[in-house]
């Protein structure tokens, strides 16, 4: 596989660029100490992590009723050996948005994106790798979690938790915002809900799968093109979406466009349940970035 090929075959497996200016929230109620620290930390230490992909192949070989599609690889090839470069805040938001799941069934507005099942298995080892690295660089009394999700309660989001939960003592906390490389959505009022449920719709799939990525690992012959045709088919499944067509030629862009019209409406509802006006709904939308909380305490219970 080429250099160029490979590069966007690992972006596509770690999931959306991560991309922009890292920012930290200092404000003194959201920031004391030994978060502060631990966040800058993260947003300013780079690492690397080495994985593999053979979860997703594993997946497929148990998942698909035959063998069509389905690589004929080892397991333990180099083939499917990956490393992923970037600052341990960048990897973190990777980690969560990678782990994405989507649930359709689940009652409005209900659990966390800790409870969402990934979509498939391809990007198991990378959040291991991830949380190891992580925890490597931390103290035993910090807690980080990384969350994306397009709005609150929405059925689709990813999340990466490292670190103990607080056991006792004061916690103290600081929170980072990593962009997903898609645009937040600029409505105006004429516009309404179904404009805005649409937009997010979109760029919601955009995240869970980039067509310009997609497109070009969909053009090999080879374990990485297999990995994303299953998770194109995990998507079309949990949306029931019709997405053969446009994938037998490639067009990632029309099918991400059939999964997000089968997204819109749900989105849609969700966000007129939740907010009075489409303009206090936007302000609300968080697809353009992942949300990154840093929690330290003390076990004492005294000041840090």
């Amino acid at each position: 596989m080429n250099v160029a090929v490979d590069a966007a075959v690992c972006l596509l497996l770690i999931t959306a660029a991560v991309v922009g200016l890292v920012t930290v929230d200092r404000s003194p109620a959201a920031t004391h100490g030994a978060a502060d620290a631990v966040a800058d930390s993260l947003a300013t230490t780079t690492g690397h992590v080495n994985y593999s992909l053979a979860p997703g192949v594993r997946e497929m070989r148990t998942s698909t009723p035959t063998t069509d599609g389905v690589p004929a690889v080892a397991l333990d090839s180099p083939e499917l050996h990956r490393t992923a470069h970037g600052s341990l805040a960048g990897l973190l938001a990777r980690g969560a948005m990678a782990g994405s799941g989507v649930d359709l069934d689940r009652e409005r507005g209900r659990g966390s994106t800790a409870d969402l099942s990934p979509l498939t298995r391809s990007r198991v080892q990378f959040g291991t790798a991830v949380s190891d690295a992580v925890r490597a660089r931390t103290g035993a009394s910090v807690r980080i979690d990384a969350m994306w999700r397009p709005y609150p309660g929405a059925p689709v989001g990813g999340h990466l938790g490292v670190g103990p939960e607080p056991s006792s003592g004061r916690v103290h906390a600081a929170t980072l915002r990593i962009p997903t490389g898609v645009e937040p959505p600029a409505l105006p009022a004429a516009d309404g809900f179904d404009r805005l449920g649409t937009i997010v719709a979109e760029r919601t799939v955009t995240v869970l799968v980039p067509p310009g990525p997609a497109r070009l690992t969909l053009r090999g012959d080879d374990p990485a093109a297999a990995l994303v045709r299953h998770r194109y088919a995990r998507l079309a499944t949990a949306t029931d979406a019709s997405v053969a067509a446009p994938l037998a030629t490639e067009d990632t862009a029309a099918a991400n466009a059939r999964i997000a019209r089968r997204l819109a409406p749900r989105m849609t509802a969700d966000l007129r349940s939740q907010y009075e006006s489409p303009e206090e709904a936007a302000s609300a939308v968080s697809v353009s970035s992942v949300r990154i909380v840093v929690r330290t305490w003390d076990d004492a219970g005294g000041e840090r």
